[in-house]
């Protein structure tokens, strides 16, 4: 069989053809944002709801399905303080608005910004008591929360979850534990155990006071609680690496900065944990949404 010649010039199919300037490859091309998969209530349930219950508005599944919301992406806030901002305006040191901040954590998590369906969504959960609105917050700031815990091959068993603590008086006259309720959702969609280990002292709403004000009233408000201690002393053996506070909302960070502060500070005085023979573990805060902000960013349209 002969051979074709080395100096013959070879067929160039349609694929192969020459194109001034060349084209970026395709795998470089912007993904389309994808709806999150959403767990949807029967109809039944939901007619019961409605109409026997008094709910108003949908279940938070169906809406996010109807609206087709989507949880913000990693680059849409900054992965140290959880502000807004736009692209490429994050390094590995943080944004422009936290780089040159200390901070009592060391990654934040949301699932966008506290304003329009997604604040309403938070109210009916906190002063409403719909538990099937928390479920489904909770559910996805897990998803959220288990992408990163992924990142940092971080297995769930190396994770806990804290939820900001709500004194009992304030529980009781709320008929609802709404930190409680999206830490367990969460727990469900990660695997992560849930730790409650603050108490907190009763003290004035945050609600509605100025920023420095806020921070004052929530100073020292956190504490280890009794069981808190054997909890930490149990998590010895399993190599706890990351300990994560969620809330609904956080608005200054003062509540994340007064409960990552009292967490640290009981993780360091454990005696039952050797701090010389292993690393500390990592505090993260996750929330649904965050709340005050007025720059001005890129949306996810422009983008």
């Amino acid at each position: 069989m002969s051979s074709p010649a080395k100096d013959q010039p070879r067929d160039i199919g349609p694929q192969e053809a020459f194109t001034w300037p060349p084209k970026a490859p395709d795998s470089q091309a912007p993904e389309a944002s994808v709806p999150i998969p959403v767990h949807l209530s029967s109809q039944m349930i939901e007619s019961i709801e409605t109409h026997l219950l008094g709910r108003i508005g949908l279940a938070f599944d169906r809406w996010a399905q109807q609206t087709g919301w989507t949880r913000d992406a990693n680059d849409d806030y900054c992965w140290r303080c959880g502000t807004s901002v736009g692209k490429h305006e994050t390094d590995g040191e943080g944004c422009a608005t936290c780089r040159t901040k200390p901070l009592p954590w060391d990654r934040a998590i949301r699932l966008g910004r506290y304003d329009g369906p997604l604040r309403s969504e938070i109210l009916a959960l906190k002063f409403k008591c719909w538990r099937p609105t928390g479920h489904g917050l909770g559910v996805h700031l897990g998803k959220a929360l288990k992408e990163q815990l992924n990142l940092a091959q971080i297995t769930p068993n190396q994770a806990a979850l804290v939820p900001i603590p709500m004194h009992r008086f304030r529980r009781v006259s709320r008929g609802i534990d709404h930190t409680l309720v999206l830490a367990r959702a969460a727990s469900k969609s990660t695997g992560c155990p849930v730790a409650p280990l603050l108490r907190t002292r009763l003290r004035p709403e945050q609600v509605g006071l100025p920023r420095t004000a806020r921070a004052q009233n929530i100073k020292g408000a956190f504490s280890l609680n009794p069981r808190g201690h054997r909890q930490l002393a149990a998590a010895r053996n399993t190599n706890r690496r990351v300990y994560v506070l969620i809330d609904d909302v956080r608005t200054t960070g003062a509540t994340f900065v007064a409960a990552a502060k009292a967490l640290k500070s009981a993780l360091k005085a454990e005696k039952s944990i050797n701090w010389d023979a292993c690393a500390p573990p990592e505090i993260w805060v996750a929330c649904i949404g965050v709340a005050g902000e007025t720059r001005q960013v890129v949306t996810k349209a422009q983008k």
